[in-house]
């Protein structure tokens, strides 16, 4: 329960004097720093409490020229919009200083005719909505779910099915750069001698093969290790192929494949700078975190906040300490900007479960596992 704690203390202890109200049909226009989707507004508000730079937000649920669900998450330094206007359909609001999530949040909602579009990990019969929410909380891997009701139409031989589905649990910088006097890492929060395979992990890497096709998801990832525990966290993913920091034949260093396929083979073939493997869950081992560290690369963005430290040691630890910290980049001494020396930048996604797809589709039903929140906070 110690994540539910943490989140449910971050909810209640945001800035004092935020409003907790929705202002319907109001756009706060411009300052955005990510777009999302959310189910409705109240889930937006959720997401902008935790985001770790969000002051306020709009949501749109339909416009013809934006994506329905759409959650802008918005920042300003003084933490208010710039300007206020008039939007059909659009609800604004700001973070909020009380949130209590076994009440107030979107995850203990369901929402009919909306469908949590793909991330599907498994499909089975059920009876009813409560009976394919019971199923994805009985689930440790089911993050959401959809359920399409006896009436729906297009598809007749789908009616009754739960789908299953999950996102990606493991944080993954958005951006890697190669770039001296830096050294980047992750938290080591949750590391553990049991979920550590130490130096064996190596042993099942294949440096200069390539698993063509197969993939259904792709990240960015530091080195080869990493893109294997984060297949090794996903349920769906069998095998992946690493583009390491040596790839040159177009831009794609650093990215991460996932795959999987009904034979739960690949096919293999010799190509240089990449590296492959398989899920460590294939080996029987466990494991939840890296402790490593990444000198000359650099993930930029996603600051909750930066603080001085005089050692990358440090900084990692303080990073540790901080509940919502998932990954690090620490600016050593050589650099020749004196201001940004020993720098300190402690990072993180959105820690909460996001439905990567979301649309209108009557006759579905479509909610989030009653799995405590804590579950879906990485590191």
């Amino acid at each position: 329960m110690k994540y539910f704690i943490l989140l449910h203390a971050f909810l209640v202890c945001a800035t004092a004097g935020e409003d907790a109200t929705l202002l319907k049909n109001v756009d706060f226009p411009g300052s955005d720093v990510e777009t999302i989707l959310a189910p409705d507004a109240g889930c937006c508000q959720v997401y902008c409490t935790a985001h770790f730079r969000c002051s306020f937000f709009t949501f749109v649920l339909e416009h013809p020229s934006i994506p329905s669900f759409s959650c802008f998450l918005k920042y300003t330094s003084n933490g208010l919009p710039v300007s206020r206007t008039t939007l059909a359909n659009a609800v604004s609001g700001f973070r909020v200083s009380t949130v209590d999530p076994k009440q107030h949040s979107c995850f203990t909602s369901t929402y009919e005719d909306v469908d949590f579009l793909g991330s599907d990990i498994r499909a089975a019969i059920r009876e009813d909505p409560t009976d394919c929410l019971d199923a994805c909380t009985e689930s440790p891997d089911c993050q959401f779910f959809t359920y399409v009701t006896e009436n729906y139409n297009p598809s007749p031989e789908l009616r009754k099915m739960c789908f299953q589905k999950f996102v990606m649990k493991l944080p993954s910088p958005s951006v890697i750069n190669i770039l001296a006097g830096v050294i980047s890492g992750f938290s080591p929060r949750d590391c553990y001698d049991n979920n550590s395979c130490g130096a064996t992990c190596k042993e099942y890497l294949i440096p200069k093969v390539d698993f063509p096709g197969d993939d259904f998801e792709q990240v960015l990832a530091p080195d080869a290790e990493y893109c294997q525990l984060i297949c090794s966290n996903h349920p769906r993913c069998q095998y992946f192929t690493f583009l390491t920091a040596d790839w040159t034949a177009d831009n794609r260093k650093f990215f991460c494949y996932l795959k999987s396929s009904p034979t739960m083979m690949p096919t293999m073939t010799q190509l240089s700078n990449v590296v492959s493997g398989f899920s460590l869950r294939s080996f029987g081992i466990k494991r939840r975190c890296s402790d490593h560290l990444f000198k000359r690369l650099d993930f930029p963005g996603k600051d909750r906040r930066v603080v001085k430290a005089d050692s990358y040691q440090q900084c990692q630890e303080l990073c540790k300490e901080d509940p919502f910290c998932q990954f690090f980049t620490y600016v050593e001494d050589i650099i020749s900007n004196v201001a940004q020396r020993k720098d300190c930048s402690l990072k993180s996604m959105i820690a909460l479960r996001v439905p990567p797809q979301i649309k209108e589709l009557k006759d579905v039903v479509s909610g989030f596992s009653k799995t405590p929140l804590e579950d879906s906070i990485t590191g």
